[in-house]
């Protein structure tokens, strides 16, 4: 009788062994899907926000103050009875520090055109040998 309960003993903890690696074999695993479907959890929420933040505007620009407003600026239209007020900006005098950057730059590059014009020379002459 002991070696037959020493066999079952043994079969008990080898069947108790293999489920116990079964179970952590399959763990690091099953923690990453857990992290996966998490971060897809978050992501449908990210998307139902911008689900409903699209449909209000949506709502927004089906409005009768958006559609009157929109055709006020592009078709330049206007109410029976509204008068329509033209601002214009005076464009501002250039300053003196203006005035010598726009020399300093134009100085700048007529310098570069003439170093060009001479590397181009330069280069076409050792082509021409």
């Amino acid at each position: 009788m002991p070696k037959r309960q020493l066999f079952f003993t043994f079969i008990l903890l080898f069947t108790a062994g293999f489920l116990v690696w079964l179970i952590i074999k399959d763990y690091p695993q099953k923690v990453e899907t857990e992290k996966q479907l998490g971060d897809l959890k978050e992501q449908i929420e990210i998307l139902k926000r911008y689900e409903k933040k699209q449909k209000g505007m949506v709502e927004y620009l089906n409005t009768e103050s958006y559609l009157d407003k929109q055709a006020r600026i592009r078709l330049n239209l206007k109410k029976q009875g509204e008068e329509v007020v033209f601002v214009y900006r005076k464009d501002e005098e250039g300053t003196e520090a203006d005035e010598e950057a726009k020399n300093e730059n134009l100085f700048l590059s007529k310098v570069e055109i003439w170093v060009r014009m001479l590397i181009y020379s330069v280069w076409s002459r050792d082509l021409a040998r």
